[in-house]
């Protein structure tokens, strides 16, 4: 599973591009209480905004990953990099309610592209035993992007503006241009399929959808809710949330590289590589199960251990979950699937956010953690039943 010195360029260069991806997105909710107050923007402002993002970014999950098995990743994964960094430079020019949502409905646009785009390049790039180490390393870029990013945006807009912050979140983007050129400049023999509507109707294909369906909530619960949960379930206080809330992501990367090495060990010893990713989504859920009975834990050490652990099989999940288009699918399809079913995912975090926004309201987590538990065994499940292993190398 030993990766050559151009893959690790590669897989190096992916995990930057998705801390950038995320880096580029989560800008503005560090930002905007700054905002919000200098352009008397209410909160409902704020949500439309937010939601324009929310909805580009589901409609171009599928848009992405049909573009990107027509381009291929070089070009394809480029050209999203290099629009969506744009993107975020626009927002330094923000006037006003209009002008943010057009900005964020155009970075919701352009974003999906980094994560089929890195889908695409490990099926294209690396081989079966190396897929899932290699889609666990660029999945710790968004990981990692959680811990840099508050410290680094709050610095640059206490000492050079919040328009700034926008200006290099962007720039950071098109200087990773000329290094992705120079990695990909070998080009693989890759297919090009014609695209099939006939594919939405496929049980494989729909049981990836499925998959990210539900398997993609317990990632977004963590993203977009852990530091209301600190503080409205746990008592934390602002300063300890700003102090500890990156602990759980840093054993989300640790779970994201481990699921990946160990999966890849598995293809190693001889068994295939979509028995292998199934593996470890199955084990991964055990972890959130774990980490969800201790919630009832009420110090600082146990309340962190208990949401880590979840954070760790979530980790392991996202690692495997990725590895899967390249292995089940023919590879002029990998990204489309991986597209299609990642606007599946945001649909239903979609969902489930206004179920945890319902029960939260009222400080009631528990049937939230009583539906999480749920929702990584729902997914996997669907892969075990409809995806069967295939021979496509």
């Amino acid at each position: 599973m030993t990766f050559t010195r151009p893959q690790w360029f590669i897989a190096l260069l992916l995990f930057s591009m998705i801390l950038l991806n995320y880096l580029d997105r989560v800008v503005l909710s560090l930002l905007s209480p700054v905002i919000r107050a200098e352009f008397q923007l209410t909160s409902m402002n704020y949500a439309m905004a937010v939601n324009a993002f929310l909805l580009a970014y589901g409609v171009m999950y599928v848009g992405s990953g049909i573009l990107l098995d027509r381009l291929g990743s070089r070009r394809g994964l480029g050209l999203f990099v290099g629009l969506w960094s744009l993107a975020c430079m626009l927002h330094a020019a923000i006037i006003g309610f209009y002008s943010l949502a057009a900005y964020r409905f155009l970075l919701g646009v352009f974003e999906p592209g980094g994560w089929t785009g890195a889908v695409k390049t490990v099926s294209e790039r690396f081989a079966p035993a190396q897929r899932s180490l290699a889609a666990g390393i660029f999945t710790s870029g968004a990981g990692l992007g959680s811990v840099i990013a508050p410290p680094l945006v709050v610095w640059l807009s206490l000492h050079y503006g919040w328009r700034s912050a926008f200006l290099l979140a962007g720039l950071a983007g098109l200087l990773w241009l000329p290094l992705w050129w120079l990695a990909t400049r070998e080009q693989p023999a890759v297919a090009r399929a014609p695209l099939r509507l006939a594919l939405l109707r496929e049980p494989g294909a729909l049981a990836y959808v499925a998959t990210r369906f539900f398997g993609d909530t317990t990632g977004y619960f963590f993203l977009f809710w852990l530091p209301e949960y600190l503080m409205t379930s746990k008592g934390f206080t602002l300063t300890q949330v700003g102090a500890l809330a990156w602990i759980p992501f840093l054993w989300n990367d640790l779970g994201a590289l481990a699921g990946g090495y160990i999966s890849g060990k598995f293809v190693e010893q001889g068994r295939r590589p979509l028995q292998a990713r199934k593996l470890m989504m199955s084990v991964a859920p055990l972890f959130v199960l774990t980490g969800s009975a201790l919630q009832a834990a009420s110090g600082t050490l146990g309340v962190l251990l208990s949401v880590s652990l979840c954070t760790f099989g979530v980790g392991i999940w996202a690692a495997n979950m990725h590895a899967v288009p390249a292995d089940g699918f023919a590879p002029g399809e990998v990204a489309t699937v991986h597209g299609l079913a990642g606007s599946a995912g945001a649909l239903g975090g979609i969902l489930f956010n206004t179920l945890v926004g319902y029960y939260s309201a009222s400080g009631n987590y528990l049937v939230v953690f009583l539906v999480l538990v749920l929702l990584q065994p729902f997914g996997v499940a669907a892969l075990w039943l409809w995806l069967p292993e295939r021979r496509l190398e």
